[in-house]
């Protein structure tokens, strides 16, 4: 018998700090409350490490900084009743 299962979206939206522009970013690589690996448009890839003081993903890019509150997480049983 199993239980819930978490799936996590392979986007998530990623906010400029300075000038609150958000895009989506395409994930490649995500680790919950750790990190996120991911690419804003194709062209530029950027990490983001999870921050527990403000509950986000915080990373930069060439002095630029970035903020996600990272995948949408889907939860759904797994066990079938009959």
């Amino acid at each position: 018998m199993a239980g819930p299962e978490t799936r996590f979206e392979d986007t998530c939206v990623i906010t400029g700090v300075r000038n609150d522009i958000s895009v989506v970013g395409e994930i490649l690589e995500f680790r919950p409350q750790d990190r996120i690996v991911a690419t804003i448009q194709r062209s530029a890839k950027v990490t983001l490490r999870w921050d527990a003081r403000v509950q986000r993903y915080v990373g930069s890019i060439s002095d630029v900084e970035f903020r996600s509150e990272g995948p949408k997480a889907h939860t759904f049983r797994t066990d079938r009743h009959r």
